[in-house]
């Protein structure tokens, strides 16, 4: 029988994924019989864990349960950059963590074309609301229909790989290019774009094609490709979302400031009916003990500064979420319990009448230390367990309560 961890967001994301991935890592029997499921975005997350001997690292394109020897999946939702995947790989494996690694071979992969464009968008429109790793300009694409599994990709031969890139970036991004006009000079407000000569130059680059291809071997090499049904071989599988609820890309409202994703436990919820039978599944949606956003968009019961001081005065330095200049600076607001109780309700409620698995759902909030001013008796009463965490390590993670979900 599996025991299934399902991790979600609770609002804005950067709420501690990392940190409750880790700990269902570690609580888990058996090293080595455990796998972490990527299942939404790309290695736009970033899900930090610190283990008790100060060893530290922003997960993206691995699960935040590899220190505690899981696997990592990329489920077929997500968006895989094997630019991305080889830099992380090599940094994981100098700090001497033994990686395993699997993706689906209808996983769709993001180019370098993808990241730059988005990155100039960012930059004529003065906005922050992306990580500048390309995640829509990719959906965006496959969408249109120019795009390919990465399991069909990599199948072909090293010439033909680097014939299809170059007709994409001649065919495809160039159109795009143009469509978005970022060979004009940027609107008022918003910083102008780069040199259109320093742009060619690094569009034609032809190294940069090479390099992105041989990171596409690199990555077949590494990272076998396996369906879905994989995923039955181990005792423990964790599903490790990224975001949180409120950037939901399913979401009318702000869809300018969300990830095209489904955040939630819905698609993994079909992935676990679909695949596994009798199972005990546990939805752990993850909170701080007050709201954060990063970038652009509406942020309830936003703090100034002043604010900030005198309600949250051991928020100092986000070690994580330094300011950058596509995402902006992480803000900070006070946590509406009630409305944090109603939207996980509502999300878990997809689960309820599930035909082959047993499901509850439990909250997990973090940054206790920080501000503990939160209502957690709420959340005790309304969900079957209550994780509470004051500090960096999963050793700081404990269980409040049990109760019933409601």
């Amino acid at each position: 029988m599996q025991n299934i961890k399902v991790i979600v967001g609770a609002s804005y994301g950067d709420e501690g994924k990392g940190l409750a991935t880790d700990f269902f890592g570690a609580q888990a029997k058996g090293r080595h019989e455990t796998i972490n499921v990527m299942t939404n975005g790309g290695p736009q997350r970033g899900h930090t864990v610190e283990l008790p001997d100060g060893t530290r690292h922003v997960f993206k394109h691995f699960g935040a349960a590899a220190f505690q020897g899981a696997a990592t999946y990329m489920a077929d939702s997500f968006l895989v950059n094997p630019m991305e995947f080889c830099r992380e790989y090599s940094e994981l494996r100098a700090m001497g963590c033994a990686l395993e690694a699997y993706m689906n071979p209808r996983c769709r992969f993001t180019t370098p074309w993808d990241m730059l464009i988005n990155q100039m968008l960012q930059q004529k429109r003065g906005l922050h609301n992306s990580c500048g790793f390309g995640i829509w300009e990719t959906v965006l694409r496959y969408k249109r229909g120019y795009g390919m599994p990465i399991g069909q990709f990599v199948n072909l031969t090293r010439e033909d790989r680097r014939r299809y890139l170059m007709e994409l970036r001649d065919g495809y991004f160039a159109k795009r290019f143009r469509e978005l006009g970022l060979n004009e000079t940027a609107g008022k407000g918003a910083r102008a774009c780069p040199d259109t000569d320093w742009i060619r130059a690094y569009w034609d680059d032809e190294a940069l094609l090479c390099r992105f291809e041989e990171d596409c071997e690199t990555m077949r090499f590494l990272c076998p490709m396996r369906d879905e049904d994989y995923l039955r071989l181990y005792k423990t599988v964790l599903f490790e979302n990224a975001q949180g609820l409120l950037l939901d890309g399913n979401s009318l409202e702000e869809q300018d400031f969300t990830t095209p994703s489904t955040t939630g436990s819905g698609k993994v919820f079909q992935t676990v009916e679909r695949v596994f039978q009798g199972a005990d599944v546990e939805i752990a949606y993850i909170s701080r003990s007050y709201l954060t956003r990063h970038g652009d968009g509406s942020l309830t019961n936003e703090l100034d500064e002043v604010q900030k001081s005198a309600l949250l005065p051991y928020v100092k330095t986000d070690e994580t979420n330094h300011e950058n200049r596509f995402q902006g600076i992480l803000r900070y607001g006070m946590m509406d319990v009630n409305s944090l109780a109603d939207r996980i309700g509502a999300d878990f409620a997809r689960c309820r009448g599930a035909a082959r698995n047993r499901y509850r759902a439990s909250v997990m909030i973090t940054h206790m230390n920080e501000f503990a001013g939160i209502d957690t008796g709420l959340l005790a009463d309304r969900f079957d367990t209550l994780y509470l965490s004051d500090g960096k390590t999963h050793r700081d993670v404990y269980k409040e309560t049990v109760g019933t979900c409601k």
